[in-house]
């Protein structure tokens, strides 16, 4: 628990007699509010009896500054506790970027006790040149990522950030895959590009991405297909997986464009795979050696640097 406080020095905790003669003064000027045709003069009463609010005990708040804190609640000269609105303060507080609830009750006779309910950071979203941090709705908790964040899963693109939860927790289903994933590429907002960390990109279909990831490990375990470079896997359609070399020019959507583009690489064997253009493997092939053309198996063989 934090306190912040309007001045130096602790409050005394109050003795029976003065909590006794709150009592009695909290009766008294709220009969007055009721009558007097001047409410700031009572105000004003009761603020000279000791109700100015004078500290903040604060607990839950570890990223949200205590300034924020401080000009939410509004701590204006000569408010005082009673006179606070504890409905409006609850919402100006949860209106800060990392509040997701908070809880404000009055201690008499001078304190105002709030505890805070942080979000957590889900995700990094780049859009437009920029990274933030994300919330698991998509909010925007910070703009810029600290240097603690770094490890947290990128993603990219326009509605990106709304869609940061479940694209994550679907690639946690296929450690393999995620543990080699640098981003996700959220394409026309309605379906997936992964970009791997040595620059290959698998394109995911609209529906169905655990089962296209599936099929991406059983590929895998077969061949090593990811390993080759720079290579495009498009499972996107559900009988055939296709696999190319493709440049950095072919990319396919503003939300690739704003990644680093990898170099494709000069190995003679990366550029005759570019040059042959495509291989499909169908859906359902169980052979033993699936891959019947030379230049396929080189493909799935091949390992470069």
């Amino acid at each position: 628990m934090r306190t912040l406080r309007k001045r130096a020095g602790r409050w005394a905790s109050a003795a029976p007699g003065r909590v006794l003669a709150a009592a009695v003064l909290l009766a008294s000027f709220g009969a007055g509010l009721a009558y007097t045709e001047d409410p700031a003069r009572m105000w004003d009463a009761v603020g000279q009896a000791g109700f100015h609010l004078r500290e903040i005990k604060l607990t839950g708040a570890l990223r949200t500054s205590d300034s924020a804190i401080v000009a939410a609640v509004g701590l204006a000269p000569g408010l005082t506790l009673l006179g606070l609105d504890l409905d409006a303060t609850r919402a100006r507080l949860e209106a800060l970027p990392w509040v997701r609830t908070a809880t404000v009750r009055k201690a008499l006779p001078s304190t105002l006790v709030v505890d805070i309910k942080e979000d957590d950071a889900v995700a990094r979203w780049r859009y437009r040149g920029d990274e933030v941090l994300v919330a698991a709705d998509g909010a925007v908790l910070a703009d810029d990522v600290p240097r603690g964040f770094a490890h947290l899963p990128l993603v990219v693109g326009r509605g990106a950030n709304r869609e940061a939860t479940e694209i994550s927790g679907t690639l946690s289903r296929h450690g393999d895959i995620e543990m080699r994933t640098a981003a996700a590429i959220l394409i026309n907002e309605r379906r997936w590009d992964l970009r791997l960390t040595n620059g290959a990109t698998v394109r995911l279909p609209a529906g169905g991405v655990s089962d296209a990831l599936t099929r991406l490990e059983g590929l895998e375990a077969q061949g090593a297909i990811l390993d080759v470079g720079h290579v495009i896997v498009d499972m996107r359609l559900a009988d055939r997986t296709t696999i190319r070399l493709a440049s950095a020019e072919g990319l396919e959507s503003e939300g690739q464009q704003q990644l680093p583009a990898t170099i494709a690489s000069a190995d003679p064997l990366a550029r005759t795979i570019e040059e042959a253009g495509v291989w499909s493997a169908p859906a359902g092939d169980t052979s033993d050696d699936p891959y019947d053309d030379p230049l396929a198996r080189a493909i799935a063989e091949a390992t470069i640097p």
